[in-house]
């Protein structure tokens, strides 16, 4: 109890306080009378204006924060180029290809092998060439080396038992 007031009645006393100050009644209800129903029913003409059909929808809308911009058009990016096409002694991988390409003879020495093992290398060698090559460029290299041990252990075969 507030100075001897409930709660209640202090609310009460003050809304009534506002009211004569500010000294404007609401209108009266506008009504029309209908025959046959004793005095006391009055139905209220004065008509507000409808809630709308989705209010509650609105309200809830009202609070949400207004919805982002679209975002900027990313420019397109730029087209890769074409990969560079793999040289055409590198697309040789058998066997076959890598010994016609190296041309071993029974006339061929040591040094001769070794100088065409050399110049295989040059042009073939994995860390020689683009990253992409590589597989090829190994392949190619481990079928020279093979074939070139073979032809040196075939000469010291035909040289031993000379």
């Amino acid at each position: 109890m507030l100075f001897g007031q409930s709660v209640f009645q202090s609310v009460v006393d003050r809304l009534k306080q506002e009211k004569e100050e500010e000294g404007v009644e609401p209108p009266p209800p506008v009504g029309h009378r209908i025959a046959g129903f004793s005095s006391g029913f009055v139905i209220d003409t004065h008509i507000e204006a409808p809630p709308p059909a989705n209010g509650n929808l609105d309200a809830y809308l009202a609070f949400l924060a207004d919805p982002a911009p679209p975002p900027e058009p990313q420019p397109e990016p730029e087209p890769e180029p074409k990969p560079e096409p793999m040289p055409a002694h590198l697309e040789k991988t058998s066997l076959a290809d890598v010994s016609a390409e190296l041309a071993i003879h029974e006339t061929d020495t040591a040094a001769t092998l070794a100088e065409k093992r050399r110049a295989f290398a040059r042009l073939n060698h994995p860390d020689g060439v683009k990253p992409q090559f590589r597989h090829n460029a190994t392949l190619r290299m481990t079928a020279a080396n093979l074939l070139i041990d073979q032809a040196i252990r075939m000469l010291r075969a035909r040289e031993h038992f000379r």
